[in-house]
């Protein structure tokens, strides 16, 4: 038992220096316990040759295993994507795919710069830019399904994101930009926003068309003003 002792007291040391573990409550703080020694009989080198490599191949099997969970998780993304294109290339898509482009850029945004990734990221970039970037509602807005200050808000949010994304190189500027131009396109086509509404209530707020004033006239900065998005939701419900 001694030399079982000793033997997990160096693994231990050694899983600690290799990083492998982290110290236990207390290990090492005390000087003056003795260190573990190597055996010196046989029989316990025999163990401890077990032990270790029985340590390897627990190591083997965890990295193992998350490759395979990380393979297993990309795939089922590509599945998404590619029964998401499937629901894009009906002749009639439904408007509330146009929901779709931001989770979509969040996808690019994360792939960018990961090689294992390139795949996702080439397939999210065209499903993007050649799938959901040439939607087209026909017909009536269909304001029970996607009320159309609900489109307004993600407008604002893909602004938003575009406003703190960092990397993502070309393909996440470029899918950036065609998910604005196809969000503006379609609030203008179906007349979503009441225009003289919106410069209504723009013009009862116009600090917030113009640079925030200094000095004297400064605004308590915990006063909160009307955004110009708040405006066009304000319009599109009007």
């Amino acid at each position: 038992e001694e030399g079982a002792d000793e033997g997990e007291a160096l693994l231990r040391a050694m899983e600690t220096a290799a990083g492998l573990r982290a110290p236990e409550a207390g290990e090492g703080d005390d000087e003056e316990e003795e260190e573990a020694e190597m055996p010196e009989d046989e029989e316990g080198m025999a163990r401890l040759d077990a032990q270790l490599a029985e340590l390897v191949r627990e190591r083997v099997q965890a990295r193992s295993a998350a490759k395979e969970a990380r393979e297993q998780q990309l795939h089922f993304k590509m599945r998404v994507l590619e029964l998401l294109e499937t629901l894009l290339r009906r002749p009639s898509p439904p408007a509330l795919l146009l929901l779709l482009p931001r989770p979509l850029l969040r996808v690019l945004g994360d792939a960018a710069g990961v090689p294992a990734l390139r795949p996702l990221l080439e397939r999210a970039s065209g499903l993007i830019r050649h799938r959901v970037c040439k939607l087209s509602v026909r017909g009536a807005w269909p304001e029970a399904s996607l009320p159309a200050a609900r489109l307004v808000t993600e407008l604002e949010g893909v602004l938003a994101f575009a406003a703190k994304a960092r990397g993502g190189g070309a393909p996440l500027a470029a899918a950036t930009t065609d998910v604005v131009m196809l969000l503006l396109r379609t609030i203008t086509q179906h007349k979503l926003v009441d225009v003289p509404a919106m410069l209504r209530l723009a013009a009862a707020a116009p600090a917030d068309l113009q640079p925030p004033p200094t000095g004297a006239a400064a605004l308590n900065p915990k006063q909160k003003r009307p955004g110009v998005a708040a405006a066009a939701r304000a319009g599109a419900a009007a």
